[in-house]
Parts: C-alpha cells; sequence; structure tokens
C-alpha cells in the first residue's frame, strides 16, 4: 500500500466493516457450541448466524472444513473487491499460498498427484509455470523459495523432505512478511505485522529444538535470505535463549526503540516457549496479535479498522474449525475449551 493513502478512500468500506463486525461470533456463542449434546444441536445454533447459508443440513457438519473456507473466502473477497488496495486482503490470501507451495513441492519432489489446491492469490498453473521457469506473477521471494529447493533437493534424504520443504517455505513467507510490512504505512498494523513475524519464526525455531533436530538444518534452511543480524540469528548464536533474559538481549539488537520490546511481550514469549503443554504457545500468542488490534474498532475508517475486522474473522474461522471438527469427531469439550483463542466480538 504507497505512502498517503487517504482515509476518505476507506470510508465505504469501513462502513461496511462495521456491519460484518457485528455478525462476528462471540465467546458466548462458542461456549454453547461446545455444550452442545448433539450435531442437531450445533446445526441449531449455527442457524442463528451468518453460517446458516452454509449449513443447512447437519450432513454438512461433516464437510466443515471445506463450507468454512468457503465462508471465509467470500468474506475476504467481499472486502478485497470494495479495497482501494488489496494489499491488506493479500496478507490474509498469501497463508494460504503457503500451504499450497508446500504441497506443490511435495507432490512434485514425491511423485504425489496433487490436483487439489487451497484457495489464496495464485493459481496452480502459477505454481507450474514458476516450477518450469515461466515469467508468472509470483512474488520474487516465493521464486527464490522454489529455486533454492530445486538446488538442494538432490542432496536430501526422501524421509527428511517434507520437513526441509516446511523449513524453506516458512522461512520464505516469514521474509515476505518483512517485506509487505513496508508497504503499509499504518504503524499499529506494522507492529502487529511485526510482531507476528517473531512469534511465527520463534514457533518455527521451538519445533525443531523440541523436536531435538539438528539446528544446522534451521541455517541452512530456514534463515536462508535473511539478514544476518536478524533476531532469528541473535537467538539462534545463544543456547540459552529460553530465558526471559537472553530473548531481551537478542530483541535489543534488532528491535531497538521500536515497541516490540514491550515487557508484557517478552514475558508472554519466555513463559510459554517451552512449557510441556505444546499448545499453550500458540493460543498465549495468538491472543496477544488480537490483543494488539483492539483498539482499531474505535476509530470510525481506516485500513486499521478493515484490517482489524479481517484479525477478527481469521480467529472465528479457526475457531469455528476446532469446536466442529471437535463435535464431529468426539473430542471431549474441556480439550476443545482450552485451545480457543480470544474473539474479536
Amino acid at each position: 500500500m504507497p505512502n498517503g493513502t487517504y482515509h476518505h478512500e476507506w470510508c465505504y468500506l469501513s462502513g461496511r466493516v462495521n456491519i460484518l463486525e457485528c455478525s462476528l461470533l462471540s465467546m458466548n456463542f462458542f461456549e454453547k457450541l461446545l455444550s452442545s449434546n448433539n450435531l442437531n444441536d450445533v446445526l441449531t445454533n449455527l442457524n442463528n448466524t451468518p453460517l446458516k447459508a452454509y449449513f443447512t443440513d447437519s450432513k454438512h457438519l461433516y464437510e466443515f472444513e471445506t463450507l468454512l473456507d468457503d465462508y471465509y473466502h467470500d468474506k475476504l473477497y467481499e472486502i478485497r473487491s470494495l479495497s482501494p488496495h488489496s494489499a491488506i486482503c493479500d496478507f490474509f490470501l498469501i497463508r494460504n499460498d503457503i500451504l499450497n507451495l508446500k504441497k506443490f513441492i511435495t507432490s512434485k519432489t514425491l511423485g504425489i498427484n496433487k490436483n487439489t489446491f487451497l484457495k489464496g492469490t495464485m493459481s496452480k498453473d502459477t505454481w507450474n509455470n514458476e516450477w518450469h521457469g515461466k515469467a508468472t506473477s509470483l512474488p520474487k521471494v516465493f521464486k527464490e523459495s522454489i529455486s533454492f529447493f530445486k538446488t538442494a533437493v538432490n542432496n536430501l534424504k526422501k524421509e527428511s523432505l517434507p520437513f526441509i520443504i516446511d523449513l524453506i517455505c516458512d522461512g520464505a513467507y516469514l521474509r515476505y512478511i518483512e517485506n509487505f510490512s513496508n508497504k503499509i504505512n499504518v504503524e499499529i498494523i506494522q507492529r502487529y505485522l511485526m510482531i507476528y513475524q517473531c512469534v511465527k519464526g520463534l514457533k518455527v525455531i521451538r519445533r525443531v529444538m523440541v523436536l531435538k533436530l539438528d539446528m544446522k538444518l534451521l541455517e541452512q534452511y530456514f534463515l536462508e535470505g535473511f539478514d544476518k543480524e536478524h533476531v532469528f540469528y541473535r537467538l539462534m548464536k545463544n543456547t540459552a535463549w529460553i530465558s526471559e533474559k537472553t530473548l531481551r538481549e537478542a530483541f535489543i539488537g534488532a528491535y531497538c526503540n521500536t515497541p516490540l520490546l514491550d515487557q508484557y511481550f517478552i514475558q508472554v514469549l519466555s513463559l510459554n516457549l517451552f512449557p510441556n503443554i505444546s499448545f499453550q504457545y500458540e493460543v498465549v500468542t495468538d491472543n496477544y496479535l488480537l490483543d494488539i488490534m483492539q483498539p482499531v474498532k474505535f476509530i470510525p475508517f481506516g485500513t486499521e479498522r478493515v484490517f482489524g475486522y479481517l484479525c477478527g474473522l481469521t480467529v472465528e474461522v479457526f475457531n469455528l474449525k476446532l469446536v466442529l471438527g471437535g463435535k464431529v469427531h468426539r473430542i471431549e469439550s474441556n480439550f476443545l475449551r482450552e485451545r480457543l483463542r480470544k474473539t474479536y466480538a
């Protein structure tokens, strides 16, 4: 999004978002879903929401992932069609492009015939064209990740390919977020993106450490392309980075005089990076990210208002997939409840 974007360009869309925010689901609604005794009760609760059009029969609950993806993307594409600039929506769509990229590379290298792709900003033809070296609209960082993998694949064992694919694609995605942030001249969104990149990158590093994998893989495949002074490099140099002190020291060099050095944020990371309960880090950091955007609900119109709504919608769809999937597979309610994220409503 270019600098100098005037707020009045977002007036109409902000009005539409104001209406859509009113239909976001609250924690009380999710408590009702969790308390449902059977799938018919779940369907009854959904009938009082915008999801009624997607779940018209209890059998549709068994297709919850596809239908919720349709619901999510219908909203995203509506906002995108009304936006003066598409960059805000593309941030949310690009997550699906990363999933597509992982699936595409896996299918190409392992010989799996995978013709179904998730929705996103790019088609399967886009990935195929880039794989064969043809010019496409694929962002540069993703083109580089495909090229990087193609040059590295001959030196990898087949069983390690899925993990290496994840590292390369996650690294490309987080570098893209860094570049994307520079296009958004809105302070609160830039802060959100900076922290988003940080917590998602720490999640990748955390996974490698918990699984006790070779840390050299991180530097070889995940950190490729990051500046040598990036916080991820600083953390990798310190084998005792779990503590609050070492986290703070790593951030000082990378994010000096920025809101990322907020005391509470450092404590959130240090207390939740390596608990025995593996999901806790993701719950706490996702809640922290949503809390960042809560104040924008008091901004009458502008990019921030739209971005905040899309953050809330993304969390809502995650919660819906969690609860509906749990109900379909008869998972205990407390197991689901402790994994729910805060709602934006």
